[in-house]
């Protein structure tokens, strides 16, 4: 097929279209839960609660950046390698990207059961938002594995034809995060550990939303 019949091939447009809106729809997921966690806190905890998300929130952006790097480009060459008919590769390409994403988790780890209150006044926290902001970074980090593999997962279920599946992990995720943060926040009173708690639980949703496809036929994930 030459480049100028892919291009106007109906069934290549339709399968784009359909990838990149359910990408489109998972974004807006996250971007709501984002929206609304920022709205719940400035309104249960003012304006310290807000400065304290504000100097925490850089390390949740870099946190999951690392997550969505890793599980891009490992699910690209994952698919390349698929397209080559390198089963022993894609399966290594698979576990390396796993494995690296849980060691690049480990100083986080680390530097939120050891670290949060140094981290916070790193970020610029004053003695007055210190201890929303040490809190916040102290649960963040602890689930650091969960947002590594959420990010990672829902590239690979994308890429080995669960694109639905990815999606409605990043939608359950974020609805829960949102249902959570008005829970924890206010009938529960419990603060900014509450806040984040509802974010920290939204990857580990989306991670079990995506465990039935190891089950499925269509599954292609293997360890090795």
């Amino acid at each position: 097929m030459t480049k100028s019949a892919r291009i106007h091939d109906p069934a290549l447009r339709n399968e784009f279209i359909r990838y990149t809106s359910l990408s489109i729809i998972g974004i807006l997921g996250v971007s709501c839960y984002i929206l609304a966690d920022t709205w719940f806190i400035a309104a249960g905890l003012g304006t310290t609660g807000l400065a304290a998300l504000n100097l925490a929130i850089p390390v949740y952006s870099f946190l999951c950046g690392i997550g969505m790097m890793l599980g891009m480009g490992g699910s690209t060459q994952y698919t390349l390698a698929g397209a080559r008919d390198q089963t022993g590769k894609k399966d290594r390409i698979w576990t390396d990207t796993v494995i690296l994403g849980l060691v690049l988790s480990i100083p986080f780890v680390l530097f939120g059961a050891f670290g949060p209150d140094t981290a916070a006044t790193w970020l610029g926290a004053d003695a007055q938002t210190l201890a929303d902001t040490a809190t916040y970074l102290r649960w963040l980090m602890l689930f650091a594995p969960a947002f590594m593999l959420n990010y990672i997962l829902q590239a690979f279920m994308r890429n080995d034809g669960s694109p639905h599946l990815a999606t409605w992990a990043q939608l359950a995720g974020s609805f829960l995060n949102i249902v959570l943060d008005w829970f924890f926040i206010f009938p529960c009173n419990m603060g900014m550990f509450g806040a984040i708690f509802a974010t920290a639980l939204s990857p580990v949703t989306g991670v079990l939303v995506m465990l039935p496809h190891f089950r499925s036929q269509r599954n292609t994930l293997h360890f090795t």
